[in-house]
């Protein structure tokens, strides 16, 4: 069939390849035995992934409560008319790293949709890196 869709999978560091060059995603976590997901803007520093923050926003209490909290993040680009484009997920742990000597440096690299101030830094470190990129088979 001309035109059929095919998943191709990404090797871990061609799929973080398009994570430096997504401008978000959305992480998941667990609050009270219930999934959470929330949408963030990130930047990929040293191979984690780091995100701005404010104190008070769900991820952040989540990460202040139970420190090395297990995640999922994912960003994806999809062209809504022909269905083409990429897909990454990165399963890790998340740190409160607001004390790290280099935090206000981190969290200026992470360009904030979001007009409030920010005041912590989280880093996401990956322990598993999967993608896959939607192209159209021949």
């Amino acid at each position: 069939m001309d035109n059929e869709r095919e998943p191709v999978e990404l090797e871990p560091k061609v799929a973080m390849a398009y994570l430096i060059r997504a401008e978000y995603g959305r992480v998941a976590f667990i609050v009270d035995d219930l999934p959470v997901i929330r949408p963030l803007n990130h930047a990929v520093v040293d191979g984690d992934i780091v995100v701005y923050t404010h104190h008070a926003s769900a991820f952040a209490r989540a990460v202040r409560a139970r420190p090395g909290l297990p995640v999922s993040y994912q960003s994806d680009e999809i062209k809504p008319h022909s269905h083409i484009g990429w897909s990454v997920l990165v399963r890790g742990t998340a740190t409160d790293v607001s004390d790290h000597p280099r935090a206000t440096q981190l969290g200026r690299q992470v360009q904030s949709w979001i007009d409030r101030p920010h005041d912590m830094v989280i880093a996401i470190h990956p322990s598993e890196v999967t993608g896959l990129r939607l192209t159209i088979g021949r």
